[in-house]
């Protein structure tokens, strides 16, 4: 599997444990969850930006 896409989904997954840990759980065990969703929330970010061709849409303009 290509990296981007490992970091697509392993950020999704992050993202979504994040997410539903901050709901379930009380206050300061959610601050956790709020973490882990920020890592989720950049791992994607870096997927996706490591799969843009940034010099195709400058020759294109």
């Amino acid at each position: 599997m290509e990296r981007f896409v490992r970091l697509v989904v392993a950020g999704g997954l992050a993202l979504l444990a994040g997410l539903w840990i901050e709901r379930l759980v009380s206050w300061p065990r959610a601050a956790l969850g709020v973490a882990l969703a920020l890592v989720g929330l950049s791992l994607l970010g870096v997927g996706i930006a490591g799969e843009l061709d940034y010099e195709a849409s400058r020759a294109s303009l």
